[in-house]
Order: C-alpha cells, then structure tokens, then sequence
C-alpha cells in the first residue's frame, strides 16, 4: 500500500513538472523563432514479487508472484526543432530561415550563440545585432557591418550554421542555443521582411494540458483512497477492544 503512495506520487510530480513546460511553451508563443520544448518520461524499473511463506519442514520455498511497477519519472526535457510558420512584417531588418540553420551570433567577449530569432537592429556603428546585443556573423566569419541606408537581403550574406546532432545544442533564457561541438555552414533561403513564428500549437497544447490534468486527478485520488484506508488500519484494525 506505500508501494501505491511513492507510485502515485511520483505520477504527481511528474504531471507537474510537464505542466510546468506546457506553461513555458505557452508564454512563449508569440516569440519569434521559438522552439517548444518536451518532457521525456521514463518508468522505473519493475520489482519481482515474491512469496516466501510457504516452508516444508524447515526450508522455505518461493514463490514468483508477479511484477510491480513504481511509477514514472522524469527521463529528460528535449527541444523540438521543426520549422514555425513564416510571418510577413515588412521591417527590413527582420529575417527568417526557410529551411536548416541557425543565425551565427557573437558577443564582445567572442562567445557564439545560434538562434532562429531574426530580429535584427543596427548599432552606431552599422553592425547587425540581435535584440540583446549580439552581433550577426557573416559568411567570412566577421561580423556583419551595414553602411548603407537601404538593406536588401541579397547584400547580405549570413553564416548559417547547422548541426547533425541537435541534442547537443543547450537553449538559453534567450532564445539562443550553445553548442557543444563546431556545427557546419549550410546553404538556406533567408528571407526579409518576415520571421518564422513559434513552432508552438496551441490545440495540441491545449490537448495536452487536459490530459496532464486527468492524469494528475487521479493519482491524486488514488493517494486519497490510500490514505483512507491507512487511516482505517491504523486506527479500527489495529485498535484494541
């Protein structure tokens, strides 16, 4: 009976924490180049049970009674990578990738950042820069220096990068990704004027949330009846009258 207390607990917590995600995807479904992130669950490993009560002369014997599981926890949070929807806004310094890649970012101190966020200013200076002051890498591996008043795309030539492994990419509080390994330059149609869109959908989400919800009623209501009934051990059957 404890056995179904730490299982339905466990249920619990973990119904919680893919809330806690569904909720994050949701405040974020209006950031451009978002990606959603997942909660992989993993169960416990089965227990044998067994009955060792059964003894003939002295020796006990067992007996298989079957399996229990403990529940379920969290295995790991992944990032869906598939492309949004592409967004018209007609702002010349907005970009979208139509395919693979990211946008290759560097700070001052020469760290890069990937990010499929393509809301791009201009500084003082004429260097492209992403709404929290990195600055957009080109092709030669410079950063990109604009000293005309009209921006076209086809003057531009971005350094895009992908990754064969994208597990291995780690997502920031903004937006952007560090990789652990070098990725590759790849070829894809960048686009002015518009921005790819969350890859959030709020159906599934919404879908999602109701089950989630379910599920974690009924572990609660499982721990209620349990508890129920360890009240009632404690108190009538193990009472003395």
């Amino acid at each position: 009976m404890l056995r179904g207390l730490y299982t339905a607990a466990s249920g619990m917590i973990s119904r919680q924490i893919q809330s806690e995600n569904l909720s994050n995807n949701v405040s974020n479904i209006n950031t451009p180049g978002y990606k959603k992130q997942k909660v992989v669950l993993k169960s416990f490993e089965e227990l044998l049970i067994q009955n060792k009560d059964k003894y003939i002369g002295e020796k006990c014997f067992k007996r298989n009674l079957g399996t229990m599981e403990l529940g379920v926890g969290i295995d790991d949070t992944v990032v869906d990578f598939s492309q949004g929807v592409l967004e018209k806004t007609d702002r010349d310094l907005d970009f979208a990738i139509d395919g693979k890649g990211f946008f290759t970012l560097v700070d001052d101190n020469g760290n890069i950042k990937y990010t499929r966020d393509g809301r791009f200013i201009l500084d003082k200076e004429g260097y492209l820069k992403n709404i929290f002051g990195y600055k957009v890498l080109g092709n030669d591996g410079r950063p990109i220096r604009i000293n005309s008043k009209e921006i076209n795309v086809n003057d531009i030539n971005f350094l895009i990068t992908d990754f064969d492994d994208k597990s291995q990419l780690k997502k920031d509080m903004n937006n952007m990704f560090l990789a652990q390994s070098q990725g590759r330059v790849v070829n894809s149609n960048i686009k002015q004027g518009y921005l790819e869109k969350s890859n959030v959908d709020t159906i599934e989400v919404i879908t999602e949330m109701i089950s989630i919800m379910r599920s974690f009623e009924s572990n609660q209501k499982v721990i209620q009846v349990l508890d129920e009934t360890l009240g009632k051990t404690v108190n009538d059957i193990g009472s003395i009258k």
